[in-house]
């Protein structure tokens, strides 16, 4: 079987980059990721800057030096100047130094003499209390580079450089379908057999929080025919072809079949639990990944392979990364032989610090496991886990970003 990391990453070099991209405004763009490099097209800040309310002055200037106020800046007025190097000027946080400042005094570090007068409680240097021209970002310098995720802190930095609207990939399309004679839609009558189609649902709502444009095929029954003309239509039209289910080996198991027929397609077997059985191929020049049918194998695989497949589409900067935390387990765990997602959800340990509580039964089938947890635990293969081992903890949130 092979590893968990070399899968994602054979899978992640293999995924095709959008080439199309979109302006989009600055206000709307969260979420998406940069087409281009963006340069800065002015120094930020563009003059010196005092960064508190105080007195500008030219330093160094020593203890107990007694200076006339010679005239007062706000946050965005024109500078203005001193009149010679034995005055200080009153400015407040975010103003332009007055030409021939060098340094800001902050208010309290001064006391109030004369009318008109203040004197210094601290010796300054140069540059103290100023945040330089250029500090922030530097014209005709690049402030975010290509397949970079637009976060709020990105879209701050670029409406800070004067920017309105940037060029975004554009949102990947994903054709989805799950397979099975045994699946039902909700709403429908559950005849004797038959289950619920969940995994529908896990798999679009998922794909429209990683900011996808869901094409949603529905739910296939188990035929060759059938499957093949759905992956034949959306073949060229979408950037992703996603199922799940029909990967395996069983004599049910077509979409498999359906793919080899129609392009190629490996089939792996993952060191990992849940999840072991997985697919990735080609219809045409269309991507394809074949994702177990348990529900939580569904999940877990989902964001193991999917989303970092989507952030390879999109040209992002870190395909693969995905928070963790490190976290010790509330209670003891005795791990298999491969290594295992678990759920898991934060609580506080009688001492008052974060550990995970573990679900109790851990089958794959349990999508009840799913809505309890609030993250996964991976646990190494082979090891009696006691209490209060540290283990790497993915929250679900951390997902989704």
């Amino acid at each position: 079987m092979e590893s968990l990391s070399s899968a994602q990453h054979r899978l992640v070099a293999q995924m095709p980059r959008i080439a199309d991209f979109e302006w989009v405004p600055v206000r709307e763009a969260a979420g998406r990721y940069l087409a281009v490099d963006v340069v800065a097209e002015q120094d930020v800040p563009s003059a010196p800057v005092s960064l508190f309310d105080g007195y500008a002055l030219h330093a160094p200037a020593a203890v107990d030096w007694v200076a006339d106020v010679a005239g007062t800046t706000f946050a965005g007025e024109p500078a203005g100047q001193l009149p010679n190097q034995q005055v200080v000027w009153r400015i407040f946080t975010g103003a332009p130094l007055p030409v021939g400042a060098n340094a800001v005094v902050a208010q309290e570090s001064t006391v109030s003499a004369e009318q008109g007068q203040i004197v210094l409680k601290e010796a300054m240097k140069p540059g103290a209390g100023v945040r330089p021209q250029g500090a922030d970002s530097q014209r005709g310098a690049r402030v975010l580079a290509a397949g970079h995720r637009l976060d709020a802190a990105a879209l701050a930095l670029l409406t800070s450089v004067g920017r309105a609207s940037v060029p975004v990939v554009r949102r990947p399309r994903v054709a989805v379908f799950t397979t099975g004679d045994e699946l039902v839609e909700p709403g429908q009558p559950l005849p004797p057999g038959k289950i619920y189609d969940a995994n529908h649902p896990l798999l679009s709502v998922s794909l429209a929080r990683l900011g996808a444009e869901v094409v949603d095929l529905g739910v296939l029954p188990d035929d060759l025919a059938a499957i093949k003309s759905a992956l034949i239509e959306q073949a060229g039209r979408v950037d992703l072809l996603l199922t799940s289910g029909g990967v395996s080996v069983g004599d049910a198991d077509l979409v498999r079949a359906a793919v080899s027929e129609l392009g190629s397609i490996d089939a792996w077997r993952v060191f990992l639990k849940p999840g072991k059985p997985l697919a990735y191929g080609r219809v045409g020049q269309t991507p394809f990944i074949g994702l177990p049918g348990n529900p939580v194998s569904t999940f877990v695989t989902f964001q193991l392979f999917v989303r970092p497949a989507l952030r390879a589409i999109q040209g992002a900067d870190a395909g693969l990364d995905s928070p963790v935390i490190r976290l010790p387990l509330a209670t003891d765990y005795v791990a298999g032989d491969r290594p295992e997602f678990i759920r898991v959800r934060r609580v506080l340990s009688p001492s008052g610090e974060t550990a995970l509580e573990i679900f109790p039964n851990q089958n794959s089938g349990l999508l009840s496991s799913l809505a309890w947890a609030d993250g996964v635990a991976l646990v190494p293969p082979d090891q009696r886990l006691s209490a209060g081992s540290p283990v790497d903890y993915f929250p679900f949130d951390g997902w989704f970003s």
